[in-house]
């Protein structure tokens, strides 16, 4: 009995291991590949890309760029 317990605690080590590998692995390879997600890297000191989103009062397209130079607050909610 005292052997089935080691062994069974090896291959639950082995498995979280396997899955943690398999896991970080397809976290880098989704953040190498900026084209294939949408996502950009952006690093301190880098502007942020232009973003263009419509207005809350009429609609119309409004861009990022628009109001360079002046301090924005861009709040994203998301309901998943």
């Amino acid at each position: 009995m005292k052997n089935f317990t080691k062994v069974a605690i090896v291959v639950i080590i082995l498995g979280i291991g396997v899955f943690t590998h398999i896991i970080f692995n397809e976290i880098q390879t989704v953040a190498a590949s900026p084209s294939d997600a949408g996502a950009y890297e952006l690093k301190v000191g880098q502007p942020f890309p232009n973003l263009v989103l419509p207005s809350l009062s009429n609609g119309s397209p409004l861009s990022l760029t628009a109001f360079r130079g002046q301090k924005v607050i861009l709040h994203i909610w998301a309901s998943w």
